[in-house]
């Protein structure tokens, strides 16, 4: 985001996230398997943002391993394309699409995660840790891709405080897939909630929201208004239902929940120094 008014601003995050649809080793799409994303500049590389049971399809805080490895090997991302139909003119509409591999040749997982994980005998043996914090995984994007300004986060707007409780957040991405024009031209929804918790029990780095958003929103980007401007806060994540105790398995008042970010930020600057200082 560009330093520029917070009306602008809001208008604007229309591009911040991307629509993330799950595919399978002959890369077709896999039924309804659909998520969010967004894209943050590091340094010279661009990465894709979203969450690490987008990419594995389980649970980090209740894993069930079946019989079956996983099933998504790649990922195609759809976001507006960027064209500069003339000197000093910038247009940035339509479709365009990139399709990443989630592994190596190897089958090793090619998404970087954070380093401490929490130990799963089943995952560990195919090559894969379970997060033990951030259910947040980045994949490097390809150099080729035509992106403007506007549909890049950087670091200079993400967050350094942690959201607090009661605050106003907007969550960024595709319910169900949806968008509002059409893969034609991929749009977000951006939903507002506030912050209802700081905690969750049993989850190390997530917090409650007042109301979910909608499935497929998952790996969104979420965004709180400071100082006059948009900053990057953290990662929608799901939803939990409260009344699940009550044994009629009725479902209805749920709270999403939010992973905050500025813990991830702090870590990756941190390993930065240290690789700088090798």
């Amino acid at each position: 985001m560009n330093k520029t008014s917070l009306e602008a601003q809001r208008h604007f995050l229309m591009m911040k996230a991307v629509h993330i649809q799950c595919l399978d080793e002959n890369k077709n799409p896999l039924k309804n398997v659909v998520a969010s994303g967004f894209i943050v500049q590091e340094g010279e590389d661009l990465f894709l943002y979203t969450c690490w049971h987008v990419v594995t399809s389980y649970n980090m805080h209740n894993i069930e391993v079946g019989r079956q490895l996983p099933n998504r090997k790649f990922l195609e991302i759809n976001l507006q394309n960027k064209e500069n139909p003339n000197k000093g003119v910038e247009l940035v509409s339509g479709n365009q699409n990139s399709v990443i591999p989630l592994y190596d040749k190897h089958n090793t997982p090619l998404w970087i995660q954070e380093k401490q994980d929490s130990a799963n005998y089943s995952l560990n043996c195919i090559g894969i840790k379970v997060p033990f914090l951030h259910d947040v995984i980045k994949l490097l994007l390809p150099k080729n891709m035509q992106l403007s300004q506007w549909q890049v986060i950087t670091k200079d707007y993400t967050a350094k405080k942690d959201p607090f409780l009661g605050e106003k957040i907007h969550i960024v991405g595709y319910p169900y897939g949806y968008s509002a024009l059409g893969l034609e031209q991929p749009i977000p929804i951006v939903v507002t909630r506030f912050i209802a918790s700081y905690q969750i029990k049993d989850r190390h780095r997530e917090m409650l929201i007042d109301g979910p958003a909608s499935p497929g929103m998952s790996g969104g980007p979420v965004f709180v208004e400071r100082n006059d401007n948009l900053q990057l806060i953290g990662i929608y994540t799901g939803l939990l239902y409260p009344d699940h105790i009550i044994e009629q398995n009725e479902k209805t008042t749920a709270l999403g929940t939010i992973c905050p970010l500025t813990v991830w930020w702090a870590n990756l600057e941190m390993d930065a120094v240290q690789q700088k200082s090798i």
